[in-house]
């Protein structure tokens, strides 16, 4: 088969040596550039691809292996424009590319393309090309390969690669890549690629049998059923690597360099391969298809949510269509469970049944769930429905772009994909919550005893879709305190745990290693709650009198704006616990005018006593004392806070909270509350938030203000009932604030507040406060193209709102460093989500 001496087309595909699909881009960079001729089967070459990689990758930095999007990507560069390629092609290109030469060694080509792929800046593909064409002028032709000796060296290169790619992702990306190439099929690629994968296992060292053992702050509970999901339990359920979401993340950096974890980096396949959106068109018959696969974001720092996936409601046949969005779901991914006997379990594969129900139990289709994304299931999505074994799909409810990330993504707290086999068995066996309690996933970990509050003990599987650990058992400790972290961690108890802050230093003189892979930064806030100004549905009208609602002196940061309600004597001891403190009034909301104002003389003391809380703390002591010049002062609190952290692009001087005693006193004089006021504030446990700050922050008011708050520290999960019931009605204080992170945003706009902030028929989160104006905001930003003018100041106006009424307040932001025992870890491709995670990844030391 005659061919150019060496195939140019290749410099893309090269380009991308440095990860295992290097070697199936280059194999499939090289098309048919001549006309075919027949020839005779060659025996295979004498240059050992396996080693040019290997020797290439010891010269150079690592970097972390290729995602299943990047091998897509490098695919579709390399084969652009490519007339057709079929396996025989394959072969050819490779004996072309690597004709011996007995004046240039392995060595030598390693150095070439190790010095065009030398970290600096503006080093491109073309370089890469180059410095390989160099080392390879003038070898002599070469005859091709056979299909099995590309397996061969694809799998002699995957080798030193663990844990990496597996076969269903390589396949999954070559069939997206070539999906509009007739003449080669995914079967031709996936034979070769399948022979790689078998060879690899053999040659693969065997996994330690050894067990890494974790300590955190909590495990929570085992729940396996998202009706009765609470966070942060069922957020473990994801990050520990026992079940898994729709989406994945794509590796990604901002462009400061720093990890980009947004709804655009976190929509790439994992338990779906795609999705489309079907919208109304404007004149009524036609229908506007929106068809994107969800690994084609070129640019992460692009929104999805722009004019054309955000049609304008005047633009719709009718408010009330929405649409639909339809997922497809990825072949071949096995349920397992642990067996009486310890054994483990193949149960069956994960199908377009299994989706259907984990969404529609979560909240699409449940008004009694209370998973944490219950609510935003129902505000996004009406029931899915299974279209055939690998393709669910729903109606939406309010169109958005970025719902499905939003609800089921690697990167946060997500619905996770549970087995609706499962559910039915336990159901007819008697069990009334069915698959509530009893451990199952598609994970690469299979618990197999989950004590609540105190221990998870799981087997690594060995046949993972996606990825395989390299040693046997994870075990996973809940140790309350930080320095009982750090000492688990000293005294060898513990291989990985995260650590108190205040002893990051010590442990790290001693020779443990701490990991900022996490990225993750606690922003600490707290919420005012009890103001619930919502008295009616914003969708069905119906009348709304929440139980946390007691605008009564006992608890004065509670407003109530309904004017039929001035003048009722609040310090009435038979009213302070009661919901409407005395009046029942409901029915109407903010734009009744004639029967709600903000201004009323309840709301204006109200107001002036939360503001006092919020001026009267100096942030930047609470840094220094309890992070110890880790962390910093943080302003802002979470929507319907001022929402910015001060570095944000979008964040206004005008929002500044800055500490000043002498204005939260006289605030707090006009409020009309007295010094020596006594009153719960609680310090929410179990998720991270930690309990220094928030004594610290109770400090400042007994300091300041004269004051007597008292804290209590029950656990998230145990008050958690309160916020979905909508009783809560004291401030409080978490850990998912805004915090530094956000200077490195340059993406703006956007959808808020986001969602349950008003009334709505799902059981979903809420932290005590609603106001349909939340509502009005919500659909006024929605509609508007993203980060355009129109959107960028209807979002101030809201903040300017949300600031002057002061419903939440920052203090500072806990920086997060997981430390772990480099005696007994090698390394660890820790992700930047929410919480510690990608266990799969550890790499013992041995290996």
């Amino acid at each position: 088969m005659k061919r150019s001496s060496i195939c140019r087309s290749s410099r893309v595909a090269l380009g991308a040596i440095l990860g295992m699909a290097s070697l199936l881009a280059f194999v499939l960079a090289c098309g048919t550039q001549e006309e075919d001729v027949p020839t005779a089967p060659q025996p295979a070459p004498t240059v050992d691809v396996a080693a040019i990689i290997n020797q290439t990758m010891q010269a150079i930095p690592q970097q972390e292996a290729m995602s299943p999007a990047e091998v897509a990507k490098a695919v579709q560069d390399a084969m652009s424009a490519q007339p057709g390629v079929t396996q025989a092609d394959m072969a050819q290109a490779i004996a072309e590319a690597l004709e011996a030469r007995p004046d240039v060694t392995q060595a030598d080509m390693a150095q070439a393309i190790a010095e065009a792929l030398e970290a600096r800046p503006g080093v491109t593909q073309a370089d890469v090309a180059d410095a390989i064409a160099s080392a390879m002028a003038r070898q002599s032709q070469q005859q091709g390969l056979t299909e099995a000796d590309v397996a061969q060296a694809i799998a002699e290169a995957l080798a030193q690669q663990t844990p990496s790619l597996t076969e269903a992702e390589v396949g999954s990306a070559i069939a997206r890549a070539m999906a509009e190439r007739p003449s080669v099929t995914q079967d031709d690629i996936q034979s070769a690629v399948s022979q790689a994968m078998e060879a690899q296992q053999g040659m693969m060292p065997e996994r330690m049998s050894t067990t890494i053992t974790v300590a955190l702050a909590n495990v929570g509970s085992p729940q396996f059923r998202n009706e009765r999901g609470q966070w942060p339990d069922v957020s473990f359920h994801g990050f520990f690597g026992f079940q898994e979401p729709l989406l994945g993340w794509t590796p990604s950096e901002d462009i400061m360099g720093a990890p980009l974890v947004n709804n655009n980096t976190c929509a790439a396949p994992l338990v779906v391969t795609g999705w489309e959106w079907e919208l109304p068109g404007k004149d009524g018959s036609s229908v506007v298809k929106l068809d994107r696969d969800i690994v084609g974001i070129d640019d992460p720092m692009k929104s999805i949510d722009d004019t054309a996936l955000s049609l304008p409601e005047s633009e719709r046949v009718n408010p009330d269509d929405e649409g639909i969005v339809r997922l497809f779901i990825r072949p071949g991914i096995r349920f397992y469970r642990a067996g009486d006997d310890g054994e483990l379990v193949d149960m069956h594969e994960l199908t377009a049944e299994d989706v259907a129900w984990s969404l529609n139990d979560a909240g699409s289709d449940n008004p009694n769930s209370t998973h944490s994304h219950s609510s935003r299931l129902y505000e996004f999505f009406q029931k899915w429905e299974v279209e055939d074994t690998y393709t669910v799909a729903a109606p939406n409810r309010a169109f958005t772009s970025d719902g499905v990330q939003t609800v089921s993504s690697q990167c946060w707290d997500s619905v996770f994909m549970q087995s609706k086999t499962y559910q039915d068995e336990l159901v007819a066996a008697g069990n009334e919550f069915g698959t509530f309690g009893f451990p199952h996933g598609s994970g690469s970990f299979v618990v197999h005893q989950w004590r609540p509050n105190e221990r998870i003990d799981a087997e690594a599987r060995v046949d993972h879709w996606r990825a395989n650990a390299a040693f046997d058992n994870l075990v996973i400790l809940q140790a309350n305190e930080a320095q009982s972290r750090s000492a688990m961690l000293q005294t060898r108890l513990a291989d990985i745990a995260t650590a108190s802050i205040q002893d990051v230093g010590r442990l790290n003189a001693e020779g443990f290693r701490f990991h900022d892979g996490l990225d993750t930064i606690y922003g600490h806030f707290f919420y005012i709650s009890g103001n619930y100004h919502s008295f009616k549905d914003p969708e069905t009208g119906e009348p709304v009198l929440r139980e946390g609602f007691k605008p009564s002196a006992k608890y004065p940061w509670i407003g109530d704006p309904r004017l039929e309600c001035v003048g009722i004597d609040r310090t009435d001891p038979a009213i302070q616990d009661v919901p409407g403190a005395g009046c029942d009034a409901q029915g109407f909301d903010n734009k009744d005018t004639d029967r709600f104002d903000y201004n009323t003389p309840s709301m204006e003391s109200a107001r002036k006593f939360r503001l006092a809380l919020i001026y009267a703390i100096d942030r930047e002591l609470i840094a220094e004392a309890v992070t110890g010049g880790y962390g910093g002062a943080v302003y802002a609190g979470w929507y319907p806070g001022t929402r910015f952290h001060q570095l944000h692009p979008e964040y206004k001087d005008k929002w500044a909270y800055s500490f000043d005693p002498e204005k939260a006193r006289e605030l707090l004089k006009e409020s009309g509350v007295s010094e020596g006021f006594e009153f719960e504030f609680w310090c929410s446990q179990g998720n991270n938030t930690s309990l220094e700050v928030c004594e610290a922050t109770i400090g400042q008011w007994r300091e300041h203000l004269g004051l007597r708050p008292y804290i209590d520290s029950q656990q998230y999960s145990a008050r958690r009932p309160a916020m979905l019931g909508r009783q809560i009605h004291v401030p409080w204080m978490v850990q998912w604030g805004p915090n530094r992170k956000e200077g490195r945003v340059r993406d703006v706009g956007g959808t808020l507040p986001g969602c349950c902030l008003w009334p709505i028929p799902s059981g979903g989160f809420n932290p005590g406060i609603e106001d349909n104006l939340h509502y009005d905001y919500r659909e006024a930003t929605r509609v508007l193209p993203k980060g355009s003018p129109e959107q960028l100041a209807v979002r101030e106006e809201m903040i300017d709102w949300a600031h002057h009424t002061g419903m939440a307040g920052g203090v500072v932001e806990v920086p997060v460093l997981v430390g772990f025992n480099s005696e007994t870890i090698q390394s660890w491709d820790l992700k930047p989500w929410d919480l510690p995670n990608s266990f799969e990844t550890v790499l013992p030391t041995g290996r």
